[in-house]
């Protein structure tokens, strides 16, 4: 499973205590990234709610993210009792479908609305030190986009040969990457025209109109949220009931559906509660990415590679200084991040109804 398959060649180059790190930062991304999730199924639950209240009589409509993210919480307490991923073996299909539909539904929004030019070159209107925050924590969501560390050895695991599995990987990575950077700075460029200064983290949040087409691209995000919080999840419920089974005394003897069940619904409740007190999507996933992005799509790639290799002096020099430069880039995100977090936590108000 997931986390085993990225420790192992990190255990074997580097040593147990590499091994150790690289697991403790997998498990970081995997959990804040089911937390950022939550966050955006309740976002998109929030829409769909609304839009359905507006064409009611209702004389209150329950559309809080918080709300929505709590009933999220409570699908997965039922989808997380799925035994693995291979029960699941629908959900990448769903999931990769879904997030082409509602990022092209994003595109075709933005052009649509490009004509605003509401952007402007020099970006939102900010005092110095909270504009240079803001694109700190704008590095680490761009890090999060592009990072599949986590993914990479499983697909990689599935190649078959001829022809080489490198060259295969080579031209997924080429083709995959490249297409993904088209797309996303498409979207960016055309939804900050369209949006201007008010363009929100979750850009299909910022528009309303025409209503069927945000409604069909909310419903989308909520089909993928779905899957890809068991894809993120069931790792960190194999690992926790390995270690307890392991290494608490007393538990050998706990059925192991019962383990399963609580440990499971345990695990789905803290990220929930989490995410409704915490309900800053944006602020997370920069979090996700500038944590994980340095020692796991970074450092340790390189530092294999360099003991496995050993390349030219010229080529080890250029290496080190993208390892360099990678590690700038994650502590000034995580700074960002986290003075975001801090800001929007001061001025959140939590409410029971509205």
């Amino acid at each position: 499973w997931h986390v085993s398959f990225e420790t192992v060649p990190v255990y074997h180059f580097t040593g147990p205590g590499n091994a150790a790190v690289i697991t403790l930062f997998q498990y970081l991304n995997l959990v804040l990234s089911s937390i950022g999730y939550t966050v955006a199924a309740g976002q998109s639950l929030r829409i769909l709610v609304g839009e359905v209240c507006s064409r009611t009589r209702f004389d209150h409509c329950y559309d809080q993210v918080w709300v929505m993210s709590l009933v999220f919480g409570v699908c997965q307490l039922f989808l997380s009792q799925m035994p693995s991923l291979e029960s699941a073996w629908w959900s990448s299909i769903i999931g990769a479908l879904m997030s082409f539909l509602y990022s092209t539904c994003a595109l075709g929004l933005g052009a649509s609305q490009a004509h605003h030019g509401l952007g402007t070159i020099t970006g939102r209107s900010a005092p110095p030190l909270e504009k240079a925050l803001n694109v700190f924590n704008a590095l680490g969501s761009i890090a999060f986009a592009y990072n599949f560390t986590g993914v990479l050895m499983e697909i990689q695991h599935t190649l078959h040969e001829p022809p080489q599995a490198v060259v295969n990987m080579r031209r997924a990575v080429n083709s995959g990457m490249g297409c993904s950077f088209v797309f996303y700075l498409a979207v960016s460029i055309t939804g900050y025209l369209a949006l201007g200064e008010n363009v929100p983290g979750d850009i299909l949040t910022g528009f309303s109109k025409p209503a069927s087409v945000v409604t069909a691209a909310n419903v989308m995000v909520l089909l993928h949220m779905l899957p890809a919080y068991q894809v993120f999840s069931q790792p960190v419920f194999h690992g926790l009931e390995q270690f307890l089974t392991e290494h608490v005394p007393g538990t050998q003897r706990v059925p192991p559906l019962l383990l399963r069940v609580v440990c499971r619904s345990l695990y789905v409740c803290m990220t929930t509660t989490v995410a409704i007190v915490m309900p800053f999507f944006t602020d997370i996933i920069g979090l996700v990415g500038a944590l994980v992005f340095w020692p796991a799509a970074v450092y340790f790639p390189v530092t294999m590679y360099l003991k496995l290799y050993r390349p030219k002096p010229k080529i080890r020099l250029l290496m080190q200084v993208m390892n360099v430069v990678a590690a700038m880039t994650s502590f000034v995100a995580v700074i960002g991040a986290a003075w975001n977090i801090k800001m929007h936590m001061q001025e959140f108000t939590f409410s029971w109804l509205g």
